[in-house]
């Protein structure tokens, strides 16, 4: 329900001895928890707005990995400006010395829950984000990433949950508490962290089958102790997020991240056309999605640019670079435009005359 904008909390004198920092803070409601964060809604008394604060679990506070990470999420986020990057606001201490952070609170659902949903024959979310929707917003999805990329910034945890879809159609890309940064070593902790499979958030089963949490969107280099992960990686994350999109099923599955991590070493790409036969998955898609999938980076779109481009083409039902259209095919839908082109001209034609017609017979009228 949309909150009307009220003269009162516009207008409102600001003291002249502010209260800055956490004291600035009142009204705290509990919003969501995960498993290594808080996340609460509160009132800033300064500009009387609603924004969200994030804290680590009590567990974490001490723990400097996760203080890390922690931090690393909020300056990353907050040094990307990028539409589709929520603004953080400020990042400080609370009165007993725990960090925190502020920024914009969302409205919308992500996309695990509209995957989820539409994978559960919920009719209504079916009907609002039709598979075009969802293409377009792995597009706007992609484009932030590569606007970090180009900023020397690699997500490494993208997945369905990182995906929001606001009310009124704007995506956001979330968590950047994984992000290699350009100067970091591959082996810093959170790397550590990240190869061990234990930065898994508490997963919950969903209706395409399998318990998700990060790694079911691994790429294979994140997996190996001397994986050299740069932008390609994130490509291979929106690989396995756009085979989801296109089949309604989970790309990955297993017990265990040694499970996990061996299927991603050995297990041929699943293609969305054979996995989903009657999706109607176009061969385009199919091969934007499959090269994106593939186990080496060399083998992958270089960048996300071209990746971007390919999709917008295949939505536009031009050709794409990651497939080559048979001979046939392509006379085929040129012999389709041309017959299109020519009945075209014809109507126009027919048409320009009955106007001329009725334009004479009316003067002699």
């Amino acid at each position: 329900m949309s909150h009307n904008i009220a003269l009162s909390e516009t207008d409102r004198d600001l003291p002249k001895h502010v209260k800055n920092g956490f004291m600035r803070y009142r009204d705290f409601q509990p919003l969501t928890q995960g498993g290594e964060a808080i996340l609460r809604t509160c009132v800033d008394e300064n500009l009387g707005r609603v924004v969200v604060m994030k804290t680590l679990q009590p567990q974490f506070q001490n723990l400097q990995t996760y203080q890390k990470r922690f931090l690393r999420e909020a300056r990353v986020t907050a040094q990307i400006p990028h539409p589709a990057t929520i603004p953080v606001y400020e990042l400080s201490r609370d009165a007993d010395g725990n960090a925190y952070f502020t920024m914009k609170k969302l409205g919308g659902r992500d996309l695990s829950d509209i995957l989820d949903q539409q994978s559960a024959k919920h009719q209504p979310t079916v009907d609002q984000y039709p598979r075009e929707t969802l293409l377009n917003v792995l597009i706007h999805a992609g484009q932030c990433l590569a606007f970090a990329h180009d900023h020397g910034v690699v997500h490494r945890d993208m997945k369905p949950a990182n995906i929001m879809i606001g009310d009124y159609g704007e995506v956001m890309v979330l968590d950047w508490g994984l992000a290699k940064v350009w100067d970091m070593d591959d082996n810093d902790d959170v790397d550590q962290l990240i190869r061990s499979g234990k930065q898994v958030m508490s997963g919950r089963l969903t209706g395409r089958g399998d318990v998700q949490g990060t790694p079911f969107y691994m790429s294979p280099e994140q997996a190996v102790e001397t994986g050299d992960v740069d932008g390609r990686s994130d490509i291979y994350s929106m690989g396995i997020i756009l085979f989801e999109v296109l089949t309604g099923e989970s790309y990955m599955s297993g017990k265990n991240f040694k499970e996990i991590k061996r299927k991603l070493l050995e297990d041929p790409v699943r293609q969305p056309i054979r996995v989903a036969p009657k999706k109607h998955i176009s061969a385009e898609l199919n091969a934007i999605c499959s090269k994106a999938l593939q186990r080496q980076p060399v083998d992958r779109y270089q960048n996300m640019s071209l990746l971007i481009d390919d999709l917008r083409a295949a939505m536009l039902g031009n050709p794409v670079s990651a497939y080559k259209e048979p001979l046939l095919a392509k006379i085929l839908k040129w012999r389709n435009r041309k017959i299109f082109s020519v009945a075209s001209v014809v109507w126009m034609l027919a048409g320009a005359g009955i106007v001329v017609v009725v334009e004479v017979l009316l003067k002699l009228i």
